[in-house]
């Protein structure tokens, strides 16, 4: 299994949430094989929108009088389901996480990120511009554990949209990251476009700990990143292998 920008790191001490590059010792392993799709991971890697995630939050669980700083909340809860990350502000609140709490804590948040993101979260000029220059010929979708509702219109409003073979939200799979259920459907989709597609030969874009975990367990090529800033240079860094195997008739 080749993981590029990510090869040993230490996790002990680390949630299983906390974001791959503040976790990672650097020890790149670049992979030999040639690259015939891309699947980006949406929050923190496609958009930056973790921000907005922790405020979202931190309006949810006003009313149960709890509150999370913004590095402890990057430690322990980006990367893992809102159920999960409602059950954490409901325990701090001492409050028994009841299907009741959690509905009402969820619907909280959401409606704070949904009346915000599609005027606040942006995909880069340059990465929409790599993924349009390439959509006729390279399979490209978004793996996402969030709600449909906010992943889709973002992209819409984007206009990226339309330029990938298929979006991936929580909602479509059982199981979410780190379970590899969500990347091995996504290759599945890939392989009706491109015949015998290898999972290695799927370039995966990731920031946190729980993403490269599904990545990775699915086989696929993973390239971590610290924060969206870093994926356009990513990008980059990955187009002569994956132009030369669009030449190829990969």
């Amino acid at each position: 299994m080749h993981i590029a920008g990510v090869a040993r790191h230490h996790r002990e001490g680390y949630p299983c949430g906390r974001p791959v590059a503040r976790a990672i010792h650097w020890q790149l392993e670049p992979a030999s094989h040639q690259i015939r799709a891309v699947l980006f991971d949406f929050d923190g890697t496609l958009v930056d929108s973790e921000a907005l995630h922790h405020a979202s939050w931190l309006a949810a669980a006003e009313p149960w009088g709890v509150t999370v700083g913004w590095t402890e909340y990057k430690e322990r809860l980006v990367g893992i389901s809102d159920t999960r990350a409602c059950e954490f502000f409901l325990r701090r609140a001492g409050l028994e996480p009841t299907p009741e709490r959690l509905e009402e804590g969820r619907s909280r948040k959401h409606r704070a990120y949904r009346s915000r993101a599609l005027d606040e979260l942006a995909i880069q000029p340059a990465v929409l511009d790599w993924i349009r220059s390439r959509s006729r010929r390279l399979p490209m979708g978004v793996v996402s554990s969030s709600a449909i509702p906010d992943v889709v219109p973002v992209l819409e409003r984007q206009g990226a949209a339309d330029l990938l073979r298929f979006v991936i939200c929580g909602d479509h799979v059982e199981r979410l990251k780190p379970d590899p259920m969500p990347y091995l459907l996504a290759l599945a989709k890939i392989r009706t476009a491109v015949d015998s597609v290898a999972p290695r030969e799927c370039l995966v874009f990731e920031d946190s700990d729980t993403g490269v975990q599904a990545a990775a367990a699915a086989g696929m090529t993973v390239h971590a990143l610290a924060s969206p800033d870093e994926l356009p240079g990513a990008l980059e860094s990955w187009a002569g292998r994956i132009d030369r195997a669009g030449t190829n008739g990969a």
